[in-house]
This record gives structure tokens, sequence and C-alpha cells, in this order.
């Protein structure tokens, strides 16, 4: 979430801020929703009080590193966004004012407040993703702490972004925002390296113990791509597996060589372009469903 600054309040909002008997905290964040408005999700069932009451009522228990329930995960995010959702009508009504009414500003810390806590509550239970993500994926070089720190934050990106009207876990959404991140972090890492190169001390010589498991992790998901593929756990189009099966050779009982995209784009009729398309999009799929069961494994 964006935290805006207060600079770019006008003197007349600012003076309104002032004269509230507010803390200190509260006139604080007031500043910083007024400045700027917070982001949010929509959804068709905000506009309906009827629906939107009991689930901001509902309260939701969790564990730290233990997934929510399909149920309890859509109703945090709706919780969440609808908090959101609530704090831009109330900005809204509140610059509209010439005077501010206080129950109107305590209700936007009020659904404030909510917001916090509800993606609070998706992150505690989504943190054990980052750690094992950070364990099971190596960058020679990146230290685990950096991967922990960049994976942190694309989780907090992801539950911004994240939409649980889409159908499909949030786990599944973050898992490649966190990957994204070790990317960005392995990136950083090494082009600073490359700026500020040291001579090599063989004092400080490692093993390689970390390009071994690197090594078995690309091994075992090589395997869960089989497998999925095979039981077709990704839900790929009959299109998908057939360009999977020519260009891989994977799911045949007889060892064939893979064929190229050309060769396969003239079997099926199709471009080039369009069977490296295919082929991108499900090999997408097989990797997200592959690296949540190796995760969760």
């Amino acid at each position: 979430m964006k935290t805006p600054t207060a600079n770019s309040l006008t003197p007349r909002t600012q003076e309104k801020i002032d004269g509230l008997n507010l803390s200190k905290s509260e006139k604080g964040i007031l500043k910083s929703l007024m400045n700027d408005p917070i982001a949010y999700i929509p959804h068709q069932d905000f506009s309906k009080k009827s629906l939107m009451t009991p689930i901001m009522n509902e309260i939701i228990t969790v564990t730290p590193g233990t997934s929510m329930n399909p149920q309890d995960e859509q109703t945090v995010f709706l919780q969440m966004n609808y908090a959101r959702h609530k704090i831009c009508l109330f900005r809204r009504k509140l610059l509209r004012q010439a005077k501010w009414k206080l129950d109107d500003v305590k209700q936007l810390l009020h659904y404030y407040n909510m917001q916090l806590a509800a993606r609070s509550q998706i992150v505690t239970c989504n943190m054990g993703l980052v750690l094992a993500m950070a364990q099971r994926v190596k960058y020679p070089g990146v230290e685990f702490t950096d991967l922990v720190s960049e994976g942190s934050m694309a989780l907090l990106r992801a539950t911004e972004k994240f939409d649980c009207s889409m159908g499909f876990k949030f786990s599944t959404y973050a898992c490649r925002a966190i990957f994204k991140g070790f990317s960005r972090a392995a990136k950083q890492c090494y082009t600073y390296h490359s700026r500020f190169p040291a001579q090599y001390d063989y004092a400080f010589e490692k093993d390689d113990r970390e390009t071994r498991q690197h090594e078995e992790f690309q091994a075992d998901l090589a395997d869960e791509f089989k497998v999925i593929f095979k039981e077709n756990l990704a839900d790929l189009t009959d299109i998908e597996k057939s360009v999977v099966k020519l260009r891989f050779s994977i799911g045949k009982e007889t060892s064939e060589e893979p064929q190229t995209l050309k060769n396969i784009g003239e079997t099926l009729g199709l471009t080039k372009e369009r069977i490296r398309q295919i082929q991108n999009n499900a090999l997408d799929k097989l990797r997200v469903v592959a690296e949540e069961r190796l995760i969760f494994s």
C-alpha cells in the first residue's frame, strides 16, 4: 500500500485536521489518507449492504504459517477491500464538506484499522511461503536474508493486488510474485557485484552445497512436471497438451526426439509463433502447480 505524505494537503484541509480532537497518530493517519486515496480491488457486492454487513462482522481466526481455507480467505480479502472502499467513500465525503463531522472521521479511521487487520491476517498466513521458497530456490551469491526481504515485499504487493473473485487461491498468485521478487533481488545483487568487483580470495571459497541443492530442486521440479502433465493437474487444454508432448517428448511410452516449434506448427497447422505462445502458456501453468506442490510437500 502506498504511504502518501501530507505535503500536498491544502491549508484548509490541514487546518480541519489540526482542529480535530484526535491523537497525534490518528492525525498522521488522517493526513496520509486525505492526501492520497487508498487503492482497493472492487467487487460487485460492495454496493449491497445486506451482503457485506455479515461478512464484515465475521471473525476469522488465523494461525501463522497455516493457509486459510478458501471460504475464510475470500472473506478476509473482501473485508480488506471493502474497508478500503469505505475509506474512499468517507474521504470523498469529507473533501466535499465545509465542516467535518467527527463521526465521519472516526468511521474513516475505523475502516482504516479494519483493512490493516485483514491485511495482517493474510500476510501472517502466507509468510511461510516466503521462507519455504527462499530455502528452496538458491541464487549463488545472494544472501538468504535478501531473498526473504524482497520476498516479503513481494507478498505485500501481491496482497494489495489480488482479486479474490477470480476463483483461484491466493498462494498460487503469491508464488509468482515472490519468485519475481527473488529474481529482482538476484539481478540487483549481480548488478552490484559487476560494478564493484572484488579480487577472488581462496580463503573465502565456498563448497558446492548451494549449487547441488539448486540442481536437486531443478530435478524435483522436472519430475513434478511429468506427474502434473500425466494427471493434467494444471488443467491444460488439448492443444496445450499436444504441444507439450511434441516439444518435450513427455507423457509418452516411447522415447522420441523433441520436435522444433516449426515442425510442431506444420503438424498442427499453426504458425511457429503461435506454437511458442501455447508452449509458454502451458509451461506457466505447469510451473505454478509444480512449485506449489514442492513448497508444501
